[in-house]
């Protein structure tokens, strides 16, 4: 009796677990294998409704068909290239006497891998008569439920030592094995029942012989059977297939698929940019030449690395299953692509996740891109266990404009990323095929009308993702240090070029320094630096002096990227620093007298032209006098005080000076005038009303007071005086310097230029600062 694929379906919809006690486990080998943990779920069939797989399987030994129960566990291996032991007979019908004797064995009792992932079976097989040999898969029963796990496969190996089978498309119309269930291999099989009559010749018309229905799906989670056996089978009346001879068995593991929930995201430059051949570029390059980071500078590439098993086999499939998937390699992007479009429940989406309004959204669609903007790289896992598969894919975008995106990246554009393996609770991936073997990317629709599920996720799995972000900046190069001309100021001491950069360090950059203005000029190249989105370019001005002005020009390789002047500073956070050079510790005037005793010299030791208020505050504080002071780098003047008169008591004070941030403290002594007397009213001595009016008039400066007060005037120096005692004209305010200030260049006509008090209603550096020390952003070839 024959069921139909819906039913054979329903009845393969449970799953089964096996105990500790139905495991067979061998030891490694020289091939890198490994024993696996067990407890993986079980494919339940019903007795007439087994499902044809096409995968590597283990094959228990042969046991009386009749009594019902689970054959038992594999004998031991042997090693690959060693003879088996004595063929293991089936206690049923003997084989047919024109069958020759097989030999031969396993590298392992137990091959563990991932359930749609390719795995390596090793082993040797021959026949005495040099007859076809063939392994068989599948076939066996559960000892936890009694139930058998469906017949697979039986694949010609006759001549070989190894084999890679891959999972994904084993039992179906695509299996990359010799299936004897493939219309183009030819076998010479025979399927008996428990009483020795044939029931079938072909694996074609095995399922109407034993009431086997069609594949429910792809090969799952479970453990199965392998045996060599000479292509004679006994089927009992449950379904199970078993070899009448076997040389040697052993069991395959497939566990059920791992998927790792982030994206690793890094940047890299182009190719193009490099002295490399892009046709060896290998994901280890790609690393070197990049940093960890999700801000990609446009024009370089996004690299998205992404892991999970159980998607190996369908991309072989589609790289061809000639070629295996090596690590490290790169392979064709319609891989990926194929794999996307093939609803194998698998999905890849980069998005732009801050369109303007009224913008169309940016995508990545791959069906859109060549070789050149997107990259497809395969790589060991790190994280994943994958036997005999990469288990980690790499997506290498070129952030170049381009038809890869829908739309042209451009700088301040935010994407996200979400790589998945889609499921919906309640379902199952199953062939949409009727028909034996199935198609391998075919399946049948879900409930809700959907068909892409992961065909490893059970009923109880919904869909898992990882998810990034990454975000397109521009290339640019911003200094730490320029005027609002965009001069760069560059410490004489320090000598150093500094700021920030979108760029990556594998540029190869330098600058170059040149004074041509100088006695003695000169021409230095330096690299420029980068590390860390810093950058720094080193420069050696040990014996240049503040205020010299050099040409800048930032070379890529020959290519000129910047060119401006460097202003070679003291400070570079003050580069028009004003300081005291020189000023009197103490100063001493007679009481009533002027401060013409009291000068300062002023002198700029920064790079710029420098403004600022030179002040004088005496005792409590109070301003006594100030001077406006404007100087050329590198230029010095002196101020004199001799207009201030301090009205002060004799006594001894304390003085300030302060020009921009540098101050200068003293001490004035003002001394009793000793040609003053002070009259007391209470004066016994008793003089007349007149005279002590007068003297009392004199004190106050009505008359011999205001007449000494003229002559300090005079003599305090309230012109500017050349050295022959010429007068100049008085500054602003009514105040000038005492004499020509020192270090001062004379006019044509041979007179000093007049320095005098500048009134500045605001603070100098907010005056000046403005244009020194705001850093200026400077894109590649323009200014923003």
């Amino acid at each position: 009796m024959t069921m139909d694929h819906d039913h054979a379906t329903d009845t393969r919809s449970a799953d089964s677990t096996a105990t500790d006690s139905d495991r067979t486990v061998g030891p490694d080998d020289d091939d890198g294998g490994r024993p696996a943990p067990f407890g993986l779920s079980a494919f339940q069939a019903s007795a007439i409704g087994l499902t044809l797989l096409v995968a590597l399987g283990g094959v228990v030994a042969t046991v009386p068909a009749a009594a019902g129960v689970s054959p038992a566990p594999a004998v031991p291996s042997a090693d690959a290239g060693a003879s088996g032991a004595a063929a293991i007979q089936s206690s049923g019908p003997v084989a047919p006497a024109d069958r020759s004797e097989i030999e031969g064995g396993f590298s392992r009792a137990t091959y563990t891998g991932v359930a749609g992932d390719p795995i390596r079976i090793r082993y040797t097989a021959d026949s005495s008569d040099g007859d076809e040999v063939y392994l068989l898969v599948g076939g066996n029963r559960l000892t936890d439920t009694g139930q058998p796990v469906g017949f697979v496969d039986v694949v010609k190996i006759s001549g070989s030592s190894e084999t890679t089978i891959n999972t994904r498309t084993l039992g179906t119309d695509a299996s990359n094995v010799e299936s004897c269930g493939l219309d183009g291999t030819s076998c010479d099989l025979e399927f008996v029942d428990e009483n020795g009559d044939t029931v079938a010749k072909n694996l074609s018309s095995l399922p109407s012989a034993t009431g086997a229905g069609g594949l429910a799906r792809p090969l799952v989670p479970q453990r199965y059977r392998l045996a060599i056996t000479n292509g004679t089978f006994i089927v009992d009346d449950s379904g199970v297939v078993t070899p009448t001879e076997s040389a040697d068995q052993a069991d395959l593991v497939l566990e059920k698929p791992e998927f790792r929930e982030d994206v690793e995201v890094f940047t890299s430059i182009d190719t193009d940019y490099l002295d490399e051949d892009a046709e060896t570029e290998s994901i280890g390059q790609i690393r070197e030449n990049g940093l960890d980071r999700s801000a990609v500078t446009k024009g370089n590439r996004i690299v998205l690395g992404f892991e999970s098993t159980g998607i190996w086999g369908a991309l072989s499939h589609f790289a061809g299953e000639e070629e295996e998937l090596e690590p490290g390699q790169a392979i064709d992007l319609d891989v990926l692509t194929d794999l996307l479009d093939a609803e194998e429940g698998v999905s890849l989406r980069v998005r732009q996740t801050n369109p303007g309004r009224n913008q169309p959204r940016s995508e990545l669609d791959l069906s859109r891109a060549d070789s050149e903007d997107v990259k497809l790289f395969v790589a060991d896992a790190t994280e994943l266990d994958t036997p005999d598969a990469p288990g980690r894919f790499y997506l290498v975008i070129d952030t170049s404009d381009g038809d890869h995106f829908t739309e042209d990246v451009e700088p301040g554009d935010e994407f996200a990323v979400e790589f998945a393996l889609e499921g919906t609770e309640g379902e199952r991936y199953s062939f949409a095929s009727g028909r034996e073997p199935p198609a391998v990317f075919n399946a049948s629709s879900t409930s809700d009308g959907t068909s892409a599920q992961f065909p490893y996720w059970t009923a109880e799995d919904s869909t898992v993702s990882a998810e990034a972000t990454f975000t397109v900046r521009e290339r640019f190069l911003r200094y730490d240090h320029v005027t609002d001309d965009g001069e760069l100021l560059v410490e004489s001491e320090d000598g150093q070029v500094t700021g920030t950069t979108s760029l990556l360090p594998v540029r190869e950059m330098s600058a170059t320094f040149v004074n041509d203005a100088d006695d003695a000029p000169f021409r230095t190249e330096s690299p420029l630096e980068i590390a860390d989105g810093n950058f720094t370019v080193d420069v050696d001005l040990d014996d240049v002096s503040p205020g010299t002005r050099l040409n800048y020009e930032l070379y890529e390789g020959s290519t000129l990227r910047d060119s401006r002047t460097v202003i070679v500073v003291g400070d570079a956070d003050n580069p028009d620093e004003l300081v005291i050079d020189d000023a009197p510790e103490n100063v001493t005037v007679t009481e009533g007298e002027n401060l013409s005793a009291l000068r300062a010299t002023a002198r700029n030791a920064g790079g710029l032209t420098g403004e600022g208020e030179l002040t004088l505050t005496v005792d409590n504080g109070s301003e006594m006098g100030s001077w406006g002071v404007k100087l050329e780098p590198g230029e010095s003047r002196t101020y004199g005080f001799g207009s201030v008169t301090p009205g002060l008591e004799p006594g001894t004070y304390p003085f300030t000076l302060r020009l921009d941030d540098d101050t200068h403290g003293g001490t004035l002594v003002v001394e009793a005038d000793p040609a003053k007397t002070t009259l007391d009213d209470d004066d016994p001595s008793g003089t007349d009303e007149g005279e002590a009016s007068g003297n009392e008039t004199a004190d106050t400066g009505a008359g011999t007071e205001s007449e000494a007060s003229g002559e300090s005037e005079t003599d305090s120096g309230n012109t500017s005086e050349t050295d022959d005692g010429s007068d100049a004209e008085g500054a602003s305010n009514g105040t000038t310097t005492d004499s020509a200030p020192a270090g001062e260049t004379p006019d044509e006509d041979g007179e000093p230029e007049s320095v005098g008090m500048l009134p500045l209603p605001f603070g100098t550096r907010e005056a000046f600062g403005g244009t020194v020390l705001v850093g200026a952003v400077h894109l590649l070839g323009h200014w923003v």
